[in-house]
């Protein structure tokens, strides 16, 4: 091979890994612009194409572009005429020699085997760009945040493959000096400490910046999370700088449904329910919330919240809960909760817990059904259960790619107290029956086309028992579970909901969407219940938008027994205080 051959691929080749990319020569030639047929000569091979004379050039360009990237190097165009480009394939040329500097022998040993470039493949920029990853990530573990790896040299090896020299500098091993905030007020240092894992005085062992900054999304606390960034100080003691926006202190939910008159002459009911939270108190990402609930009939509902992220500084989170139940004059039922939950890696998390249940029968819970039971029995239940949690999303409003997993078990044991008819005289029975509740859902976003999302989607409950009353089935039905029916209206042991939305993006967190819900109830006999188990169709359309005082999303729904005039109408506003 000529010198100056040599020295053309030599300069060739460097260039292309600097820039992860490989350089297209501009058409030079020009030729007749009618539609012809062209010819493309390889190895004296032909293809034969019908397309602008013109673009003979830049085709036979492509194609050398190609096989360069198929590592074929010396690819070339020989000739081109009126209607005919004449190309050389070239010889295959492989990685021959992978040459690591800046390391001791042990380390270049580690790092070559750690590497998908190496002796005998074709050499790929991408897989040579991952490969560099690997290498800064293996580093930055470590406590090298410093590190850098870069191409030095691509030659020729004398055994005509390629001989790729690559320079390491593992930089100093950092000290974490501390962690500043820029543009938080509220959120406290040692809050934010145990969120990315890294302690002042340690060194920066596992520094991940993407990481740290998904950790801080993901707790849905900030409005916006800044690229982390290290100040190394003279000592080589670094300071972690993580500008931060805040969200709001505290958020406020209202929404609204309005169910069509049942009959001719009956009025529609308005339902509603309302939410409190207030976040990150005392700057440590606690958490309160309350919520009420006002359903068809004269039904009622109240849950209160509480939850540390951080038990006594621990990487234990706590949550406590109170949910009451009012259902009109036949029952009422209170459940107290404690969880206490742990964070994982990569936006997993486990949790265990326990719950218990007390249930007291009104005046009609009292009555005795036709089959001699007691319509709603006393009871008390207790139940330890496990949960888990996973999410992966670009966004936590408005997401449009990720996914998010969430199932929670729970077995137990409730006490049943009621009175019986037994031949002519009405006695009370207490009786004992084992309970096992399974409750999950899942959403997958995923980009069809630009500002297009299709959400996929659906969740479930299942419960078995010995036996059944009214109070123990789980309540479907409505805005939040199955659309285009009406609040609650459903009572099953099991209750599941299949989803698919059409989202059309108006802003970052603005959409109009359609939607579809495939519901299946599964309703045992109770005293006063005859069992059935159906499926339920609804669909629908809405909007989200972003106003001056928050959040709105308005949905019409309807299902295959309704009309147009008979749409479950919902209007939900959020805001922050």
């Amino acid at each position: 091979m000529r010198p100056s051959d040599f020295h053309k691929v030599r300069v060739w080749l460097l260039c292309s890994i600097s820039l992860f990319g490989w350089i297209r020569a501009e058409a030079q030639d020009t030729v007749k612009p009618d539609s012809v047929l062209i010819s493309l000569y390889v190895d004296g091979l032909p293809e034969v194409h019908e397309a602008p004379a013109d673009s003979l050039r830049a085709r036979a360009d492509a194609l050398v572009d190609s096989l360069r990237e198929e590592g074929r190097y010396f690819a070339s165009i020989d000739s081109l005429f009126d209607t005919s480009a004449f190309v050389s394939r070239g010889p295959l040329v492989r990685v021959d020699q992978v040459i690591v500097k800046g390391v001791d022998e042990a380390e270049t040993e580690v790092i070559r085997l750690a590497m998908n470039t190496r002796d005998g493949r074709v050499l790929d920029p991408e897989v040579l760009e991952a490969d560099f990853r690997a290498v800064l990530t293996r580093y930055q573990s470590s406590g090298y945040a410093l590190a850098s790896v870069s191409v030095e040299e691509i030659d020729l090896s004398p055994a005509g493959g390629l001989a790729i020299t690559i320079q390491v500098s593992q930089g100093p091993r950092l000290r974490l000096e501390r962690i500043e905030l820029p543009g938080a007020e509220r959120t406290s240092v040692p809050f934010v400490t145990r969120l990315v894992g890294h302690e002042p005085g340690a060194f920066l062992d596992g520094y991940n910046p993407e990481l740290i900054r998904r950790r801080l999304e993901a707790t849905g606390l900030f409005a916006d999370v800044g690229a982390p960034e290290l100040i190394i100080e003279p000592d080589t003691a670094a300071v972690l700088v993580i500008p931060l926006e805040e969200s709001d202190p505290g958020n406020f939910d209202l929404v609204l449904g309005y169910l069509p008159p049942e009959g001719p002459g009956d009025d529609g009911t308005l339902v509603g329910q309302g939410s409190l939270e207030l976040r990150n108190l005392v700057g440590g990402g606690r958490r309160i919330s309350i919520e009420l609930n006002r359903m068809p009939g004269s039904a009622s509902s109240i849950d209160l919240r509480a939850a540390d992220p951080f038990l006594l500084g621990l990487p234990l989170g706590l949550e406590g809960g109170f949910n009451g139940l009012e259902q009109d004059s036949t029952y009422g039922k209170q459940a107290y909760s404690g969880v206490v939950g742990y964070r994982f890696e990569k936006g997993l998390s486990a949790s265990a817990g326990f719950s218990r249940e007390v249930v007291r029968p009104g005046q009609a819970g009292l009555q005795l059904s036709s089959s001699g039971r007691q319509v709603i029995p006393r009871s008390d239940a207790w139940f330890i259960g496990l949960g888990m949690h996973f999410e992966s999303l670009d966004r936590r409003v408005n997401p449009t790619k990720g996914l998010l997993i969430e199932t929670y078990l729970e077995t137990g044991s409730k006490e049943f107290t009621d009175r019986r008819i037994v031949g002519a005289d009405t006695t009370s029975i207490i009786r004992q029956a084992d309970q096992r509740r399974l409750q999950g859902s899942a959403r997958l976003y995923m980009p069809v086309f630009r500002r297009q999302v299709v959400v996929l989607g659906g969740e479930g409950a299942v419960l078995l028992s010995d036996s059944y009353d009214r109070s123990d089935l789980f309540r479907f039905g409505g805005a939040t579970s199955l659309r285009g029916y009406d609040e609650e209206r459903f009572l099953g042991r099991i209750a599941t909901r299949a989803l698919a939305e059409y989202r059309f993006l108006i802003d970052r967190s603005s959409f109009a969407y359609c939607f579809i819900d495939v519901g299946y109830v599964d309703r045992p006999e109770t005293p006063d219940l005859t069992p059935t188990h159906d499926i339920h169709p609804g669909y629908g359309i809405g909007i989200q938008f972003r106003t001056a005082i928050g959040l709105v999303n308005v949905s019409a729904a309807l299902n295959p027994d309704s009309g147009p005039t008979d749409a479950r109408i919902h209007a939900g506003l959020s805001f922050g205080l």
